[in-house]
């Protein structure tokens, strides 16, 4: 295929047609196993920066199980999203979506930990602020899912977290 005829389809997609396109790209997020390659998709997603797209993704990793082959990929669009938002940007944060964070961050370990405490980051609440705290008292993850607490816990309230940070920073017991 030619370039012009890529730039005609980029062009009925992305400009004549890009509510049509959201509006089928949401339907494919609740529908993750129409989807042939997951981590292709969540690519695309990450790349095409819309950020109306959050609200789908957060839905359906709430209704989501660990294991769900899809899980990582859409965690990995929700998280490029988020950070591609502005601060102003409003979500609707789906009802157990926080409680499933929880148990990923304090019940797991590895890339669905780390994950779960990048999307946390975003929270900037209480609730939010505790489940990085007690992520923080254990030992045994991997590093970057104790940087996202920390983050988060910054973003939230740095005069109040600034010396835990300082401690952690030399505490060598973290991996």
């Amino acid at each position: 295929m030619d370039i012009e005829k890529k730039l005609d389809i980029l062009y009925d997609l992305l400009v004549d047609n890009s509510e049509i396109l959201e509006f089928e790209l949401k339907e494919l997020i609740s529908n993750p196993e129409r989807i042939k390659n997951t981590n292709k998709f969540a690519s695309l997603l990450s790349d095409l920066k819309n950020t109306n797209l959050i609200d789908a993704l957060l839905v359906k990793i709430s209704e989501s199980q660990k294991g769900d082959f899809w899980l990582t990929d859409f965690l990995y669009a929700a998280i490029n999203l988020l950070e591609e938002s502005n601060i102003n940007d409003e979500f609707d944060i789906p009802p157990y979506l926080l409680d499933k964070l929880k148990i990923w961050i304090l019940e797991e370990n590895g890339e669905l930990a780390w994950k779960a405490a990048t999307i946390l980051k975003f929270y900037e609440t209480e609730s939010a602020e505790q489940i990085q705290l007690k992520k923080l008292e254990e030992r045994g993850d991997f590093f970057l899912t104790y940087a996202e607490c920390i983050l988060g816990l910054i973003h939230y309230d740095k005069e109040k977290h600034w010396e835990l940070v300082k401690k952690i920073s030399n505490d060598e017991t973290y991996d």
